[in-house]
């Protein structure tokens, strides 16, 4: 027998048999809490007599209302002697007319007398051990039996037994048993044996037998606060312990398992209790840290005496500490067992009650999320605060919660198209498809006049993300009026009319050539328009430097971020990529991170990192499904076969191209940007017409929409290649020579990159001049990938005129930069570049990653400079170093590579934003001079 912590019990019960045994009657009681060991106690004691008749029964609450239950029991649980059944058998068939009297009459009290005079009787033949587990249950006869002997066995060779679990008597038994229980312990032959839940030592002597001594040496003290020192909830952590096949090992043991025969087990403790034991577990349950008396006794409908008794006697029995459970699993277990629909009420009952006693918002809440049921429409304002908290708190998931369960609960229009509004913010958050339905709603409420018009101007903008631009521009034209107009407002229409310029042009066409002419645009269309100013950039990072996740709006992030990038600041839209991405992970904003990504794969593209481009473009198209992308699921997916292109994977590029897109996306800004991936993806197949086709459409469109600026839509570049390979470079030169006097077109990429292409189509004599700017303007970009494009071409223009050593130092370092790059395409051009002009040996077959490894950090950053062209002095200024510094870092570098020329550093390609191997921008006024660069 496992009686842990039991062996003094069994003692005095011996002592008690023995004196039964000499014919000194003995009576004794055992009690203790619910599942504290009491029945195994009295079926141990049981198994082990030997030298008496042992008469067994246990009290059952669904058998109280049968009469002489128990004492059947123990006539029928033992072989009687001679007659004794037969008399036992004739006296319980009499029982059926007697207990239909009222207790009390003359024939009652002679059957109960009767009974007691057989059991007495057969004492004299041989000693009785009778045994009632759980008398607490017993029926009122019953009990009235075995009152009546307990008052007449001083002198007779009888034991009894009888076990009570405290806390858990029927109400209807409740005062027959008080009776039994109160005249047993004032007897002086009777013993009360009080069991209290097992200490540590205790718990660790049970686990030890089943788990061993290590394992409940390391396991006894979590054990035991799971369990109070409950016997029964002990062996189900050893259960589950086991059933988890948790190892015991010389270097510990895992934690304790708390699985479903704990959960069981403790849903065991408290059907044994009385019925309203289990109500009030539940109100604890569901009332969870606020579960005091007078709460419990308002929710439950129950007077606080009777809650504070139930609450002593789950603490007691080791379920519970202070009035809360001790496991979340044992809360579950709970429920568990309660109807779906009253779990639903019981909860929304305990939020009003905790409502109405000023607990705080996010708590009550809590209350009416879990129940899934409409409250009613005093929770409307307890769930917009908490779903505002939850925000705060990067919950979205609670948040919408909160405002779906607000919205189904809010019974005027107004209100109710007020937090439609807000969760279709909060949902576009992390799923924009799952707003999108209630786009309608929402239209209709404008409509109607009960939608505010600074909401009106997200919907305008959700509407468009869509493709439903017939609604948006209906909404334009009664939105776009000076009338109320409020400064939160003017921001919204502000923000709004800016992203439409990028996003649908169309619907402001009218109005962009006028804004254009007055120089009204926002700030990535002002530096599309008039090149990089001060003011632009500025504002851009003001734009980013204050913003908020699910306060900025996302439109207005994203245009900073690409007024930086197209104003050839790549580095600070990096470092903006990169910290809003991490703050998007933080908040669990989906929507924003696929946004973002996006934006920092167009940043990584530009910049010549057209593996960071790929992977970025791809973590765009994975983070939302394609219904959420709507019509801007064209910028990831061009911008990932322009990075596939140049890589070299054509099969990849054309299978991307092959993805379906909306067809409203020709409607808007993305469809060109998604013309000029594909026309760059045919040209780089030799489908000249294809790409021809694709770039002059963008030209179309550009014009049409006036917003044929270089900045944004670079298709005449784009043409001029294509008429190039087509043999007509006049055509070429028209459209470059028409890009270079347009606004914006002063900007280093866009000058640098024109020049680079109208030199492919200019007569050899003149190239040389206009490929070396192309090369300082394009070198101090960090765009490693357009610089490998003009170094290639430059070594083509030194071959021509017969400078082979300009030309093998040129192609050496488009080689380099298109390895870097990965740019496969490249490289085989410029490998056949070399077969075609009769071996031209440009490669010194060193791999720059393990050339630069032996070099510190300082000496990459100097031999980077060096190797793009600058000299010592140029460096030592940009460098903050002395010129001399800068000496003796070249010496050491070019000891370590072991060569003996500045031009045979090489060159590490975009090494990344903060590395410090060379600049990745140049600032005003800094060039890199042909002269001193070659």
């Amino acid at each position: 027998m496992n009686l842990v912590e039991r062996g003094s019990h069994l003692e005095i019960l011996d002592g008690l048999l023995a004196d039964g045994l000499a014919g000194r009657g003995r009576i004794a009681l055992v009690s203790g809490g619910i599942a504290t060991g009491k029945t195994e106690l009295i079926y141990g004691f049981t198994e082990s007599v030997r030298d008496a008749l042992v008469l067994c029964a246990t009290g059952a609450r669904a058998e109280q209302r049968l009469e002489l239950g128990v004492v059947e029991q123990l006539f029928y649980s033992a072989a009687l002697p001679g007659d004794a059944a037969a008399r036992a058998g004739a006296l319980l068939s009499s029982a059926t007319t007697t207990t239909n009297q009222p207790h009390g009459t003359d024939a009652d009290a002679r059957l109960v007398h009767d009974l007691c005079a057989l059991l007495l009787e057969l004492s004299r033949d041989r000693p009785l051990v009778i045994a009632v587990d759980d008398v607490q249950f017993a029926d009122q006869t019953s009990l009235r039996v075995l009152l009546h002997l307990q008052r007449r066995i001083r002198s007779a060779r009888i034991v009894l037994l009888l076990g009570e679990a405290t806390g858990a008597s029927g109400t209807g038994a409740r005062q027959a048993h008080t009776v039994l229980r109160d005249e047993i312990v004032r007897q002086p032959q009777s013993r009360h044996l009080r069991l209290t839940p097992l200490s540590q030592d205790g718990v660790r002597d049970l686990l030890a037998r089943h788990l061993g001594t290590q394992a409940a040496a390391q396991l006894d003290e979590p054990c035991h606060a799971l369990s109070g020192g409950n016997p029964l909830l002990v062996h189900a952590l050893i259960e589950d312990f086991v059933a988890a096949g948790r190892p015991v090992t010389d270097h510990g043991v895992s934690e304790p398992v708390t699985g479903d025969s704990f959960a069981q087990a403790v849903f065991t403790c408290l059907r044994r209790g009385e019925p309203l034991l289990l109500r009030v577990a539940q109100g604890v349950a569901v009332l969870g840290e606020f579960a005091t008396p007078a709460a419990l006794a308002r929710l439950l409908d129950l007077d606080s005496r009777t809650v504070q008794d139930l609450s002593r006697t789950m603490n007691e029995a080791g379920l519970m500490d202070a009035g809360r459970f001790r496991h979340p699993v044992a809360r579950a277990a709970v429920l568990r067992d309660l109807d779906p629909d009253d779990l639903s009420s019981l909860r929304l009952q305990a939020a009003r009650l905790l409502h109405d006693d000023g607990v705080p918002a996010v708590d009550v809440a809590a209350h009416i999320t879990a129940a899934e049921r409409a409250p009613g429409a005093w929770a409307v304002p307890v769930l917009r605060d908490a779903a505002t908290e939850a925000l705060v708190r990067n919950d979205i998931g609670r948040a919408v919660a909160c405002l779906e369960l607000a919205r189904a609960a809010c019974q005027e229009e107004r209100e109710s198209t007020a937090i439609t509004s807000m969760l279709t913010s909060v949902q576009w958050l992390v799923d924009p498809a799952a707003a999108a339905a209630h786009l309608t709603q929402l239209g209709t409420a404008f409509d109607r006049g009960v939608l505010a018009r600074r909401q009106a101007w997200g919907l305008v903008r959700a509407l468009v993300w869509f493709g439903r631009s017939e609604e948006a521009a209906a909404m334009l034209a009664e939105l776009d009026r000076p009338d109320e107009v409020d400064s939160a407002t003017a921001t919204e229409r502000q923000v709004t009319r800016q992203w439409l310029v990028h996003v649908q042009p169309r619907l402001v066409a009218r109005d962009l050539a006028v804004d254009l002419e007055r120089q009204r645009l926002g700030t990535l269309a002002s530096v599309a328009a008039f090149g990089v100013t001060p003011g632009a950039i500025d504002g851009a990072e003001r734009v980013l430097q204050s913003s908020r996740i699910g306060e900025t709006p996302l439109e207005e992030l994203i245009g900073a971020l690409q007024t930086l990038n197209h104003g050839d600041r790549g580095d600070r839209a990096g470092y903006w990529c990169d910290e809003l991405l991490e703050e998007a992970r933080t908040h669990r904003a989906v929507t924003w991170r696929a946004a973002i990504s996006d934006v920092a794969a167009t940043v990584a593209l530009r910049r010549g990192d057209l593996l960071s481009a790929e992977r970025l473009a791809r973590a765009a198209l994975g983070a939302l499904p394609a219904p959420s992308w709507g019509v801007g699921i064209g910028s990831p997916l061009a911008t990932l076969v322009q990075a596939a292109t140049r890589l070299g994977k054509f099969e990849e590029a054309d299978a991307h191209l092959r993805q379906g897109v909306p067809q409203a996306m020709q409607q808007t800004r993305y469809w060109p940007q998604y013309l000029l991936a594909r026309g760059q993806h045919h040209l780089a197949t030799d489908r000249l017409r294809a790409a021809l086709g694709d770039f002059l459409a963008v030209g179309e469109l550009a014009g049409e929409w006036h917003l044929d600026l270089p900045v944004l839509l670079p298709w005449r570049h784009e043409a001029a290649q294509v008429y190039v390979r087509m043999g007509k470079p006049d055509r070429a030169r028209e459209l470059v020579g028409e890009q270079l006097t347009m606004p914006g077109a002063t900007g280093a990429r866009i000058r640098g990159v024109s020049l680079r292409v109208l030199a492919s189509a200019s007569d050899p004599g003149r190239r040389l001049p206009m490929l070396r700017e192309a090369v300082d303007l394009l070198g101090g970009l960090g765009d490693w990938y357009e610089l490998a494009l003009a170094f290639a071409d430059l070594s083509c223009a030194y071959q021509t005129l017969e400078d082979f050593d300009q030309a093998r130092v040129a192609a050496r370092r488009a080689l380099r930069l298109a390895k870097s790059c990965h740019a496969k395409l490249l490289q085989e051009h410029l490998q056949h570049h070399r077969t075609a002009t009769g071996g031209l040996d440009f490669s010194d077959g060193r791999d720059d990653g393990e050339s630069l490894a032996p070099l510190s950090a300082a000496e990459r950053r100097v031999a980077g400079l060096a190797a793009l062209g600058y000299t010592n002095r140029e460096i030592s200024r940009r460098l903050y170093i002395t010129v001399s510094t800068v000496e003796q870092h070249l010496t050491r570098t070019y000891r370590k590579l072991n060569i003996n020329r500045r031009t045979d550093l090489p060159i590490l390609a975009n090494p990344g934003p903060g590395s410090g191997a060379f600049p990745v921008e140049a600032g005003p006024g800094v060039a890199l001079p042909g002269d001193r660069l070659l």
